[in-house]
């Protein structure tokens, strides 16, 4: 594995919106060990969208495949709104077609991240997400 180096500016909160909770307790895991960001899920899109309104992510990863509202509606949901409409949004998925990832980055997530994903692609992704997110005032 490579060496993963950050500089913790201010602590800012992961949401993953995913259903499987094997999923989320391996994102949680590896999100510990960069020490800049604290960890929230949600199983669903619903939900996925009530803890983005309340807590503001700094970024926010998401699944396409969610019971319910699937991933492209939660994203557009997000877009839709003032206060979440500027949070980065990943999409992790495991529709890994060029067609798919094409599809996800014409929705307007930021990297389209396939499963199983390597580790030094989703902490890439989490920098290039925490770098582009405007500063909160």
């Amino acid at each position: 594995m490579g060496d993963f180096t950050h500089t913790p500016a201010q602590q800012g909160t992961l949401l993953y919106v995913e259903d499987n909770l094997a999923n989320v307790s391996l994102v949680r895991q590896l999100v510990a060990r960069r020490g800049d960001l604290q960890f929230l899920s949600a199983i669903d899109g619903d939900l996925g969208l009530l803890l983005a309104r309340a807590c503001l992510p700094a970024v926010i990863l998401i699944d396409i495949n969610l019971p319910g509202k699937n991933g492209y509606e939660v994203l557009e949901l997000l877009r839709a709104d003032s206060k979440t409409s500027h949070i980065p949004a990943i999409a992790l998925s495991s529709n890994a077609f060029q067609s798919d990832v094409d599809k996800g980055l014409a929705a307007g997530f930021l990297c389209y991240i396939t499963k199983p994903y390597k580790l030094d692609e989703l902490m890439l992704a989490l920098d290039l997400a925490l770098n582009s997110a405007p500063l909160a005032d």
